[in-house]
């Protein structure tokens, strides 16, 4: 018996060893069974702590094992952002990625500039915008930019933005200097620019900030050439003047002796009657007498900065003539301030017979005031008076009187008033007419009343 046991034995052996491959491969099965695994990420940056269900695990990008399946909180904490809070699923076995946007803590940014059209540039690149660059979202940290216009000096700035905090911000852009050559024939003629005398002689160059420009050349012998520009910024602008031969002041206009249309019929009674006047030749003006040379006679006289160009105004009949004597000058008289508007033949208008709202400054143009003398181009008098219709009306010497022949009866005449000529920016068309009277007293000092000046030929 014992061998027939022994020869038994090999196949209780064999079946021993399937049963453990078999229990081998049962174990193979379970080991190959999918991980839970979750990944946790931020936008628009990495590097956020992260809190799941109250446990600190990382930052981002953060891989936690071992969770069970089913929702959880997950919590992100970053410097410069808003605490973002999400729930996400964990699933059994499966990898999955989770992306958590977090949003920045901004403050806003205004920019504003003058003139308006700059760009606004990060020092990164990015552009903002053209101004007005209203209420931009800034992220909080530390910024500096640049605004920039063509033909202007640049602004730049460094500022820090905190979380909600308004920050506004207006540049005054300075414009690049224009560049003027002015020549003239004959050469060596003294400059003016805007009346200002320069210490240059033709030719010569002139670099100026941009705005409009009275450029006039004199020499003694010759009669003052003038030629108004408008630089603009960064511009190269060349005047080439010619005198002709005589002598006239500086700043003045030789109207020539002989007769003129004087008055007017069928408007305002105190005009007529319109007739033929001789006059013998005198210098009037081309301008009303600015603020900056009203202000070198009178010291205590002021004016808004910017305005020097302006017409003085504000000025009674008593400071005019003070001022016209001071100067070596005179006031004009009614019929003398007449011929230099109007010319010879009597025209309604200094420009002609019609009138047009581009070449004055009347109550039409609607400013609201003054504007710098010699604005109006195309408004200048047959002799080259500028503004003698608008802008401020004009003491001349005369008392407001009948003229001869006149039969209208009024108390107003007599040695009482002053007459003023030209009408104002507050007066409409039909008082900007060349034969036009206004009167006041003598003390008057008006917003609108300002003066120019006349002088008498050499005999």
């Amino acid at each position: 018996m014992g061998s027939e046991g022994e020869r038994k034995r090999p196949w209780g052996g064999w079946l021993g060893v399937m049963a453990l491959l078999l229990l081998a491969a049962g174990c193979s099965d379970r080991v190959v069974v999918p991980k839970t695994r979750i990944t946790i990420d931020s936008a628009p940056e990495q590097g956020a702590s992260v809190m799941v269900e109250g446990v600190e695990r990382g930052v981002t990008p953060v891989v936690i094992d071992g969770l069970e399946p089913g929702w959880v909180e997950v919590l992100l904490k970053k410097e410069r952002y808003r605490r973002a809070v999400d729930r996400v699923q964990v699933k059994a076995g499966v990898q999955e990625k989770f992306t958590i946007q977090m949003e920045p803590l901004v403050g806003f940014l205004t920019v504003e500039t003058e003139p308006l059209g700059a760009e606004v540039v990060l020092s990164t690149g990015k552009s903002l915008g053209q101004t007005p660059v209203v209420h931009v979202p800034l992220p909080v940290g530390e910024y500096s930019f640049d605004v920039k216009l063509a033909n202007h000096y640049p602004q730049q700035e460094s500022l820090t933005i905190q979380e909600d905090f308004q920050y506004e911000r207006k540049y005054i852009l300075k414009p690049m200097e224009a560049r003027l050559s002015v020549f003239s024939q004959p050469t060596g003629a003294t400059i003016r620019l805007n009346n200002h005398e320069q210490e240059k002689k033709s030719p010569a160059k002139f670099s100026l900030p941009p705005g409009i420009y009275r450029v006039s050349v004199y020499s003694r012998g010759f009669v003052e050439a003038e030629q108004t520009v408008e630089l603009q910024p960064n511009q190269e602008a060349t005047v080439s003047l010619k005198m002709e031969q005589g002598e006239v002041p500086p700043g003045m206009v030789l109207v020539p002796a002989g007769p003129f249309i004087f008055g007017e019929e069928g408007r305002a009674p105190d005009e007529s009657p319109k007739r033929q006047e001789t006059l013998d030749a005198f210098y009037m003006d081309k301008y009303e007498v600015t603020n900056e040379a009203y202000k070198a006679v009178f010291p205590d006289y002021d004016f808004p900065k910017g305005q020097e160009q302006f017409p003085a105004h504000g000025v009674s009949w008593e400071r005019a003539s003070k001022y016209a004597q001071a100067v070596g000058k005179r006031l004009p008289s009614e019929a003398e301030w007449e011929k230099a508007a109007r010319g010879e033949g009597g025209e309604e208008y200094p420009w002609g017979a019609e009138f047009n709202p581009e070449f004055c400054n009347t109550k039409e143009a609607d400013h609201g005031g003054p504007v710098a003398v010699g604005k109006y181009l195309g408004g200048a008098s047959p002799y080259g008076c500028a503004d003698m219709a608008g802008n401020v009306y004009e003491w001349v010497h005369n008392w407001y009187e009948a003229y001869p022949g006149n039969k209208l009866v009024t108390r107003d005449y007599g040695q009482i008033y002053r007459v003023l000529r030209g009408g104002s920016y507050t007066a409409d068309r039909f008082y900007a007419r060349c034969a036009r009277r206004h009167f006041d007293r003598m003390d008057a000092t008006r917003a609108d009343y300002g003066f120019r000046c006349a002088k008498d030929v050499p005999k």
